[in-house]
């Protein structure tokens, strides 16, 4: 052994720099070249809003997502269903010169988020990141449209895009079948140009915040609100869903036709009639 270093101890000293020299060199490279670390995705979350739900059912569910702290939490972003304007003598007060291309000043956000599936991050912003979402998707839909509206001339009258949204939720909430929903929203708009109140069970229900019964009792029609279309005539100050893309078309193109009276069975079924004998005739013989 003594003799092998003698042979090569002149070899031992460039070992021992090339050991420090490629390990110094090594320690530098993995210093300036970190390992990339994934970062872990960031949780999303799927939201629909269903059409014709409400803003009382949008905040429900948004809790219910884990979005938003309480309804309350929806509510300060959106706007309450039915805050203001919920009695005769605020109804009064309500000049019909608000009611312009836009949501008219007070009022909430009913109406103006758009029925749709859109995915979120599961920490978004409850304002900017959700509601808004939503929000955005309705305003595209409109701009889609917005020359049909601005032609529209129905029962020879313009129609405000917020009138029209209006409508749209009353139908919405009354008929079940796409293929109904033009001939309903003819019936309505000729009520309102004769003066007559709508008389929709939706609207009542909008009012007393009923949900799962197609019908009213007597009670719930002598509520004092704006939204009770039994007991004022005309539309009421907004809409009383968040209607599809189907409904507020329905909406701008009614389709003509002779009948003054529908009631949708218990299978969601549409039943007309020309009077109101008919009308009660139907009563009779479907909602028995």
């Amino acid at each position: 052994m003594e003799l092998f270093f003698q042979k090569y101890k002149f070899l031992l000293v460039p070992a021992v720099l090339a050991v420090f020299l490629f390990g110094g060199l090594f320690f530098y490279y993995q210093r300036s070249h970190p390992k990339k670390v994934a970062i872990p995705p960031r949780p999303e979350v799927t939201l629909t809003i269903i059409p014709g739900w409400n803003l009382r059912q949008v905040a429900d569910y948004l809790v219910e997502k884990g979005l938003a702290s309480s309804t309350q939490a929806v509510y300060d972003i959106t706007g309450e269903p039915t805050k203001k304007f919920d009695t005769k003598e605020q109804l009064n007060f309500w000049p019909e010169t608000v009611v312009t291309h836009m949501k008219p000043y007070g009022l909430s956000m009913e109406g103006y988020l758009a029925p749709e599936t859109i995915r979120v991050f599961a920490d978004a912003d409850l304002a900017d990141g959700v509601i808004r979402k939503f929000e955005l998707e309705r305003e595209i839909e409109l701009e889609k449209i917005l020359p049909d509206i601005q032609a529209a001339d129905i029962e020879g009258t313009k129609k405000t895009l917020h009138q029209i949204l209006t409508m749209a939720s009353i139908v919405e909430k009354e008929v079940k079948h796409d293929s109904d929903r033009a001939i309903v929203a003819d019936i309505l708009w000729r009520r309102l140009q004769k003066g007559w109140a709508l008389q929709v069970d939706s609207s009542v229900h909008y009012a007393v915040d009923k949900t799962g019964n197609v019908y009213t009792t007597a009670k719930d029609r002598q509520v004092d609100s704006a939204w009770n279309t039994y007991k004022y005539p005309g539309l009421p100050p907004g809409p009383i869903c968040n209607p599809s893309i189907e409904s507020i078309k329905a909406a701008i193109y009614p389709v003509k036709n002779d009948y003054w009276y529908f009631l949708s069975d218990t299978d969601g079924n549409m039943h007309y009639a020309k009077t109101l004998d008919e009308h009660n005739q139907n009563k009779y013989k479907y909602l028995r």
